[in-house]
């Protein structure tokens, strides 16, 4: 059993997991942009905040897909991160900013739910995701 445990501890299966999670994520949304039901859903939440801007840019099915190509890069930067560190440390940015200006939505939303809720722990994943990137970037470099 110490074995197993000094095993896990050292390895970087925690990670993998981690990563995975987000993937899927954004995986999920992203793809989820592109059909109407996502386009409809999102259009009251969006259309009352700042981020109606790219409304007033796309229209309201172009702001959805200009989201899901956004969600898109990130989740396959996140992929080619398992590779290439330089990719994931993309993705783990994108994953950061995405979750702030989510967050950035709530005094307009006024409400908690599972649109913004997710958002916390995107933030707090993708500050871990990139700091192991930039040690992995940061030793291959060396």
């Amino acid at each position: 059993m110490k074995n197993f445990i000094n095993g896990f501890i050292r390895s970087d299966y925690d990670m993998v997991i981690l990563r995975l999670s987000v993937i899927t994520i954004f995986m999920l949304f992203g793809t989820y942009k592109w059909f109407d039901f996502e386009v409809m859903a999102l259009e009251p939440l969006i259309s009352t905040t700042w981020l109606n801007i790219l409304y007033i840019l796309f229209g309201v099915h172009g702001g959805s897909y200009f989201l899901g190509v956004v969600e898109t890069i990130t989740f396959l930067a996140l992929v080619i991160g398992f590779f290439r560190p330089a990719a994931g440390i993309l993705g783990d940015m994108i994953v950061i900013v995405t979750g702030i200006t989510t967050l950035s939505l709530l005094p307009q939303l006024g409400k908690i739910d599972s649109f913004i809720i997710k958002d916390v722990l995107l933030i707090g994943a993708g500050a871990v995701l990139l700091k192991y990137d930039l040690k992995r970037y940061l030793t291959i470099r060396a």
